[in-house]
């Protein structure tokens, strides 16, 4: 009985393909829990089952490995914070929107996948608060950088929503709101031990509209 050629490439092509998830999962794992510089590519490979061979074969080196985890993901989360914003401007029948509906905008995406999408966007939620929140002179900043465009579609509508406002106004008002959400994001629990537990960041509700309250007033001069 002959082996089809064909049907040997496709077992390979699912075998690499499997092999690559497997490596990039726990390496989103651990990058999020560990940070970049807290994680070796032996506790990735120990982690995924794959050797350490196939590891530098697929990506090569670490920072390789970090690259791929956030390029695997960013497309979708992208497109699900431009849609957030879209889909509040043609609410609006695209007006200047409100800057309460601005932040929420900006702030549910996050939000919902870090807790309600499962445990591999949790991790890469958090591993993105991890990158955001490095040194601009980190080897690694430049991973981030494909989110540069989400952030200032949200920043020309922050403007277009307050055309008297101070251009650094707005900027700095903006900064406090990536800061505040970055420190969520993080899973820091620092509003849980602070309170002794009455108060908790997990609603993402009632996070939304205290964002809403406190931040709103931060985008103009007191």
């Amino acid at each position: 009985m002959s082996i089809d050629p064909s049907a040997t490439v496709k077992t390979d092509q699912k075998r690499s393909s499997n092999t690559k998830k497997c490596i990039l999962d726990a390496a989103e794992n651990l990058f999020a829990d560990c940070g970049f510089h807290g994680t070796s590519l032996r506790d990735i490979t120990t982690l995924s089952g794959v050797r350490i061979s196939l590891c530098y074969y697929h990506f090569g080196s670490k920072n390789d490995i970090l690259q791929a985890v956030v390029d695997r993901r960013a497309e979708e989360h992208i497109q699900g914070m431009l849609g957030s914003l879209r889909h509040s401007l043609a609410a609006h029948g695209h007006n200047p929107l409100p800057v309460t509906v601005l932040i929420e905008a900006y702030l549910r995406p996050c939000l919902e996948r870090h807790q309600c999408h499962g445990p591999g966007w949790r991790s890469y939620i958090r591993l993105l608060a991890h990158l955001a929140s490095e040194s601009a002179s980190s080897d690694y900043q430049k991973e981030f950088v494909i989110y540069d465009a989400v952030n200032q579609a949200f920043l020309t509508e922050f403007k277009r929503a307050l055309p008297d406002a101070d251009d650094s106004d707005i900027h700095w008002g903006f900064y406090f709101l990536q800061t505040a959400n970055i420190n969520i994001l993080l899973d820091t629990q620092l509003l849980e031990r602070q309170s002794d537990g009455c108060y908790s960041a997990g609603d993402i509700d009632d996070t939304v509209q205290r964002m809403q309250r406190f931040f709103s007033g931060g985008f103009t001069p007191m």
